[in-house]
């Protein structure tokens, strides 16, 4: 049987430029999404037998659920002022760098750290439910390539 792995310490960094991803909220994430897909084109040609396909170009997509927060007197990133900020950023035109690992620890081989340049598509200001976390779901798309790094420096 494989090994299983449950999710339980997942990394995010996020960055408010493009040369570094240094805001740990990972005591703020409860859910994190990272999707790659790429275009599909039909390439037969006449006297195939079966479809021949090609992938074209590809885009990625990072979804999150964070708490959300207003302040750090609690020793975490204000969530609030933070996607303010990468909303202004991406407005301009700009990027910002984010980073993942499955675990938040060190990255290495069995901890690959993945990250990439993003502009923020998705927010959502408010959403609450009586009794529940108040949360802020996040979408940022690709502004660039996916590097993958298992070294630890």
């Amino acid at each position: 049987m494989p090994d299983v792995i449950i999710s339980t310490n997942a990394f995010l960094a996020i960055g408010t430029g493009t040369a570094s991803a240094d805001r740990n909220i990972s005591n703020r994430v409860r859910s994190l999404s990272w999707t790659e897909k790429f275009d599909d084109h039909d390439v037969t040609t006449m006297g195939s037998t079966v479809r021949v396909r090609a992938i074209g170009l590809g885009e990625a997509e990072i979804k999150a659920e964070l708490m959300q927060s207003y302040a750090t007197g609690d020793l975490g990133e204000n969530i609030d002022a933070l996607v303010n900020n990468l909303r202004t950023v991406s407005q301009a035109g700009l990027s910002f760098l984010v980073r993942a690992r499955p675990y938040n620890a060190n990255r290495s081989a069995t901890n690959p750290e993945y990250t990439m340049q993003c502009v923020m598509a998705e927010r959502t200001l408010i959403d609450a439910q009586v009794g529940d976390p108040l949360m802020n779901p996040l979408t940022f798309l690709s502004a660039g390539d996916i590097t993958r790094a298992t070294a630890t420096t």
